[in-house]
């Protein structure tokens, strides 16, 4: 056919021809053999790889004015260079479509006068992806042309456990971006934004917010032990434009929170919406028209217990990365009674350590600050104190007392006295 096509424009003027190969260059870039990939599908920013299979196309005017195509299939070889009978060993590995065409061009200007290339991806090895988020394995994955993205994250190991999968979001080279719902296309068959993967394409799978989710699905969520829960309580009129900060409470295993103005609630059990009308009646007694909201925080907590001289001992949720010193300030530090010099730490791995709170606020000793983790015990010792220190302690009351009657009687005598 392009044979053919040439032999009809042999006569016409020099514009013309340069108009019909521009014209003949596109139908070249759409037409492959075997298994086919037009470079249209990838865009001129397709990079090659080793073992990809390409077609070079050129095509010039002749001295006599007379348009000369010829091709040829070449195959990227282990060392990222092509071999072409004109030009020569060509290096092409990780350059783009567009790039190749551009270098050959240049080399092609040494043989014509005004070449034209073009160049197609006959066949393409594998194409480049990179996988975030709520994956087993985050990482670059080689990847079949033309694979949907259905394929490739079942192909792939699936999505963890939180992942939201109604979201997954490919974000491509050219900017643009696709949300693929792949809980919509496993159960209703939906393969709306089941779009075949383009090299570069980078997949993002998002994480489940369990506070929206709860939140979104419902109030009749049935809250338990070790649940982490987040409550807000404000004055209607001060919703909008003073609103009160949250407050996160662990449920312990009995199924309670110690709030910090209501003490002791029961939590295990009941619904979210269940717990919201048990917290406002209780804050009725301190607010006019109290506006209670409960949310679930995370379904399991990291805690920590702690035990002894502290102004509020308990089960305390976690949150991040948190030193023992910051810690024990956050929860309302220690009671005069607590010997700074010794709190101790015990872990799940049966290890101890020893904590001198002196230490690290007049010495700026920090080594055993440590990161708390899950589960560890806290313990605030009392301070060790001798017998006369501790007879002391016991009779100061009596003397005080023996003072200040001693001190009315006197007055008492002087008043009479006069």
């Amino acid at each position: 056919m392009h044979s053919q096509m040439i032999a009809k424009i042999q006569s016409k003027p020099r514009s013309i021809l340069l108009f019909m190969i521009l014209v003949l260059s596109a139908s070249l870039s759409a037409q492959t053999k075997g298994f086919s990939i037009n470079a249209d599908f990838f865009g001129d920013e397709m990079t090659l790889s080793v073992g990809d299979k390409i077609k070079i196309t050129y095509i010039d005017i002749g001295p006599q004015g007379n348009p000369v195509e010829k091709s040829s299939i070449v195959e990227v070889r282990h060392d990222g260079t092509i071999f072409h009978e004109l030009l020569g060993v060509v290096f092409v590995q990780n350059l783009t479509v567009k790039q190749v065409e551009e270098l050959l061009t240049v080399k092609f200007s040494e043989f014509f006068t005004r070449p034209q290339v073009v160049l197609n991806i006959i066949e393409k090895t594998t194409i480049k992806i990179f996988l975030w988020g709520a994956v087993p394995r985050i990482g670059v994955y080689a990847a079949k042309p033309a694979t949907t993205i259905a394929e490739f994250i079942i192909q792939n190991g699936g999505a963890s456990q939180d992942a939201d999968i109604s979201k997954i979001t490919i974000s491509r080279d050219d900017g643009s971006v696709v949300v693929f719902d792949l809980e919509r296309y496993l159960f209703t068959n939906d393969a709306s934004g089941n779009v075949e993967l383009k090299n570069n394409d980078k997949i993002i799978v998002p994480r489940v917010q369990l506070k929206d989710e709860y939140n979104r699905l419902s109030k009749g969520y049935i809250l338990q032990s070790g649940n982490v829960i987040s409550i807000t309580i404000n004055e209607l009129a001060n919703v909008q434009k003073n609103p009160s900060q949250p407050e996160n409470y662990i449920i312990d295993k009995e199924g309670n929170i110690f709030h910090r103005r209501f003490g002791l609630i029961r939590m295990g059990g009941i619904t979210v919406d269940k717990a919201q009308a048990t917290v406002t009646e209780m804050a009725r007694r301190y607010y006019r028209e109290p506006v209670v909201n409960i949310e679930v925080v995370e379904l399991t907590s990291r805690s920590v217990f702690v035990f002894g001289e502290v102004n509020r001992a308990g089960i305390y949720p976690l949150e991040g990365n948190v030193r023992l010193a910051e810690f024990l300030a956050n929860i309302g530090g220690l009671t005069r009674d607590a010997d700074l010099k010794k709190i101790t730490v015990t872990r799940d791995n049966a290890k101890t350590v020893e904590f001198n709170l002196e230490d690290y606020l007049f010495k700026r000793i920090d080594n055993k600050n440590i990161y708390l983790e899950d589960a560890d015990r806290i313990i605030v010792l009392s301070k060790k104190r001798g017998l006369l220190f501790r007879i002391a302690e016991k009779i100061q009351p009596l003397t005080t007392m023996i003072s200040l009657v001693t001190a009315v009687v006197s007055v008492y005598v002087l008043a009479t006295r006069y």
